[in-house]
């Protein structure tokens, strides 16, 4: 059985895993943070795809995305397992955002992704071009509800 959940509770048994694939994925220790997000009800808040309780993916609303913008918040961290992707899965997961959305209040969400006309796919509209120090061409997505 496939089913989404909100990290709210700072001593859930998946923290640590999702920890350790943000280290293994992008190199950042993100574990006080999730804490933090979920001790003061504030960002990052973290939404996981679980399948028979076994963490299968998950993907970040964060404040800011290294996005020198004033746009607020920002799905970041889109992930799902090696061994489940090509199932459809991210397709599940990226398709979860505006339920949350609504669940958390939120009323317009951004991210910024090199995947040009992925997100589109999915209700996201092209905003703008971001220009960050590494020279690698990604736009700026918008999604209201």
């Amino acid at each position: 059985m496939i089913e989404f959940k909100i990290l709210d509770d700072v001593n859930d048994k998946y923290i640590n895993e999702v920890n350790d694939l943000l280290i293994s994925w992008i190199k950042v220790d993100n574990l006080e943070n999730i804490k933090n997000g979920i001790k003061n009800k504030t960002y990052p808040i973290t939404i996981i795809l679980l399948k028979d309780n076994v963490l299968i993916g998950f993907y970040q609303i964060l404040e800011h995305d290294h996005d020198n913008t004033s746009y607020v918040p920002w799905i970041a961290n889109v992930y799902i397992k090696e061994k489940y992707r090509g199932l459809g899965l991210g397709r599940t997961l990226i398709e979860s955002i505006p339920d949350f959305m609504k669940k958390l209040n939120i009323k317009t969400i951004y991210l910024h992704t090199k995947h040009i006309n992925l997100y589109e796919k999915f209700g996201f509209k092209k905003l703008e071009e971001l220009k960050l120090d590494d020279n690698k061409k990604r736009f700026i997505y918008v999604m209201s509800i």
